[in-house]
């Protein structure tokens, strides 16, 4: 056969083979029922299910009511009386970035069941964050354990700012008028990211070679995309920075903000405060932790 036959052959054949049905199928995408089958798939379910924790999801609501309570991001912020709005080390106006009103949420074991915490950062390209000390960075968290006397709603901004600048994870209406945030008693689980992933089952991780656990875990977020919250466990973009010893106990999420159509970490990350348990149960709230990540 001349060698230009060949070449007309091949393209010929393959239509051929394309028309009869006789191409290789490429192989469906496992179900989740499917993975489940994999007993490393369902080591690690149980796994997740042992280290379970009750969690309270915050769902945007609309704008967020004009009332000293309430839980919320941006908005309204109630100061006391003569109380100067919270500056960073250098006295610049930080941005009133949410609050926890623990009165309006379901019950939470270790967590208050009343009171309020509000949430500052500095208004810098770190939003205030220190990337290498978690407690060290420009924010300031207050805690409320009532409201009471006199005192004055500020509407998302500090004393004399008549502008918004760039940096603040806050989007402008955000800022000017609050989004309330309702709240759901869930139970959340670890992820892969978490450091406790590593400590407990890094082995069986590593010995995943075909990935069907990420593969397990990828599905998991997809049919339940993280959401803000309170309690449960953090959630990240990036790498758990608990994994250093340092931090191996911070184990308390006072409030866990995602990336959405209010507020934006970077390219569409995570930000979040924590305290461990002990000073969570002694409210001892100048001992948080305040980091954000993003992809």
């Amino acid at each position: 056969m001349a060698r230009g036959m060949k070449k007309l052959l091949v393209p010929v054949m393959l239509a051929a083979a394309i028309a009869s049905g006789c191409t290789a199928a490429t192989p469906a995408e496992p179900t989740m029922q499917d993975l489940l089958r994999d007993p490393a798939v369902t080591k690690f379910v149980a796994w997740q299910k042992d280290h379970g924790l009750p969690a309270i999801e915050l769902e945007p609501s609309g704008p967020a009511p004009a009332t000293p309570g309430g839980t919320r991001i941006g908005g309204p912020v109630w100061l006391a009386a003569g109380e100067a709005w919270p500056t960073d080390a250098e006295g610049r106006p930080m941005s009133f970035l949410a609050q926890v009103d623990f009165s309006a949420l379901p019950p939470l074991p270790d967590y208050p069941e009343s009171g309020i915490l509000q949430f500052f950062i500095a208004r810098d390209d770190l939003y205030g964050a220190n990337f290498e000390k978690p407690e060290a960075g420009k924010f300031r968290v207050i805690w409320r354990e009532k409201i009471e006397g006199p005192g004055k709603l500020h509407m998302g901004k500090p004393f004399g700012d008549h502008g918004i600048d760039d940096y603040s994870p806050l989007y402008e209406r955000a800022v000017e008028r609050g989004i309330a945030l309702k709240p759901k008693r869930v139970e959340q689980f670890p992820s892969t990211e978490s450091w406790l992933a590593e400590r407990d089952i890094g082995k069986l991780l590593e010995s995943d070679k075909g990935g069907r656990i990420y593969t397990f875990a990828d599905k998991q977020y997809e049919q339940a995309p993280p959401r803000h919250h309170v309690g449960g466990h953090p959630g990240f973009t990036q790498s758990d920075w608990r994994a250093a010893p340092a931090y191996q106990d911070v184990d308390r999420v006072l409030i866990n903000l995602w990336s959405d159509d209010h507020i934006m970490w970077g390219d569409m990350g995570q930000g979040q405060f924590m305290i461990r348990r002990a000073d969570l149960l002694k409210r001892d709230f100048s001992k948080v932790f305040y980091q954000w990540d993003c992809y």
